[in-house]
């Protein structure tokens, strides 16, 4: 589709992507919406925010991706759909609200990851780093889009992210002063090829960080990179 040329491209609207659209509305990006929903969540909400922002439904083989400036994914939508592959591997630029984020901001990132008790995870150190004394904000898959709070917030001195695979899956830039893989049991099957695929995704939060934290016990979790660990 010609109306999808040079432009920033959300796919999947709901919390995620319509963090995503507010984020690259102000910074002048012409952007467009694709959901496979034919009544996506955040749909009301889209166009009374942004009435010059198209939404289009429908499977996204129908449309031609390859012409895009970027493209912005969702988590709920994997990079290996057939539509979104082909333009990555045409050569579009990909990345999420997580990559996007990780762009913009300079203070130290603790991200958390984990198929169980990140968000028990999240929450404590959080809180720890505020006893502690320091500006904290808890962001992430825990429920808070990052892009959302990034734009409210006027000081902070620590983010800690709650991070899933599939927000991992379009992060490139992210580079975390602790990373942490609780660890990596049989999960989002669906999604995945095996659970060695699915341990792979995770491996991405590792990438560029300063030092690491895993099970020791579970060696799915254990960076496989050049890293300082902590165990």
């Amino acid at each position: 589709m010609a109306k999808l040329k040079a432009k920033h491209v959300v796919i999947g609207l709901g919390k995620s992507g319509l963090s995503c659209v507010r984020f690259l509305k102000r910074l002048g990006c012409d952007v467009v919406v694709i959901d496979t929903r034919a009544q996506p969540p955040g749909k009301d909400q889209l166009m009374c925010e942004f009435s010059d922002v198209e939404l289009y439904t429908g499977e996204l083989d129908q449309f031609d991706l390859t012409k895009a400036q970027e493209l912005v994914i969702s988590p709920g939508i994997s990079i290996r759909t057939p539509a979104v592959a082909k333009a990555i591997a045409a050569g579009v630029p990909y990345s999420g609200d997580v990559e996007l984020f990780a762009k913009s901001v300079d203070a130290p990132v603790i991200t958390i990851t984990g198929s169980n008790g990140k968000s028990t995870v999240v929450t404590m150190v959080g809180k720890a780093l505020e006893a502690l004394g320091y500006s904290v904000c808890v962001a992430g898959n825990i429920g808070v889009p990052v892009l959302d709070v990034l734009t409210e917030v006027e000081s902070v001195d620590v983010w800690v992210l709650e991070l899933s695979s599939f927000q991992l899956e379009t992060t490139h830039s992210l580079r975390s002063k602790i990373a942490v893989n609780l660890n990596v049991t049989e999960d989002h099957m669906d999604r995945y090829d095996s659970l060695d695929d699915y341990a792979m995704a995770k491996q991405r939060i590792y990438e560029g960080c300063e030092a690491a934290v895993y099970w020791l016990k579970d060696h799915r979790s254990k960076p496989i990179q050049g890293v300082r660990t902590l165990l």
